[in-house]
């Protein structure tokens, strides 16, 4: 009988470990387009849940589509405030849509709503990675997109840092994932000595990472 009630704590006590998801939070999240594509990142922070660089294609019903192009190419920062989820589970695959409001400006920083629960699906993850801060700043995952374009995305460091996500004509194929070294420690504009050309940054975030 002993054995049988120890037993099943031991059962209840893991299922308890199993069931708690540290990375349950609001996962805010820029949006830019690329082409004719849209695309979502997660805002980063150094430490904690929120230290995470993930960046994925999204797909929305055709008429915010229709109504949210104009808006991501008339405005230098349009953000979602999602619906709370498990990061863990998004980065696993496990989550392929959410809803979320969208925001033009900073939705935590005096953002305008624009749209309110717009379902977000997600299709195709660009980028995966745990910030890892105790690294020099500088480098860069280069991503091919295809068709003469790379993504440019700053690999957060150690604090000051930034994260910067920026588009340029480059000649990696499509889904080609590499590291290049800005040798600088600030925001880039132009990546010299390579064969990355006619950069624009798409978004820049300086101050949650002072």
């Amino acid at each position: 009988m002993k054995n049988t009630f120890t037993f099943l704590l031991l059962i209840c006590f893991c299922g308890s470990v199993r069931a708690h998801d540290h990375s349950i939070g609001l996962h805010g999240m820029a949006l830019f387009a690329i082409n004719d594509r849209i695309y979502a990142s997660h805002l980063p922070m150094p430490q904690g849940k929120h230290a995470v660089q993930f960046i994925f294609e999204t797909q929305l019903p055709n008429q915010y589509k229709t109504q949210l192009m104009p808006l991501l190419k008339a405005h230098k920062l349009v953000t979602v405030r999602p619906e709370t989820f498990s990061l863990n589970k998004l980065r696993a695959g496990q989550i392929t849509k959410f809803s979320g409001d969208i925001f033009i400006g900073h939705f935590e920083r005096s953002g305008k709503i624009e749209h309110t629960n717009i379902t977000f699906n997600v299709q195709n993850t660009i980028l995966n990675k745990v910030v890892k801060s105790s690294q020099d700043n500088g480098l860069f995952y280069t991503i091919g997109l295809g068709n003469r374009t790379c993504l440019l995305v700053h690999k957060i460091g150690k604090s000051p840092s930034f994260d910067q996500i920026a588009v340029a004509n480059c000649d990696y194929l499509a889904g080609n994932i590499a590291e290049l070294n800005s040798s600088a420690n600030r925001p880039v504009k132009i990546f010299e000595l390579t064969d990355i050309v006619n950069a624009k940054t798409l978004y820049l975030e300086t101050k949650d990472f002072k």
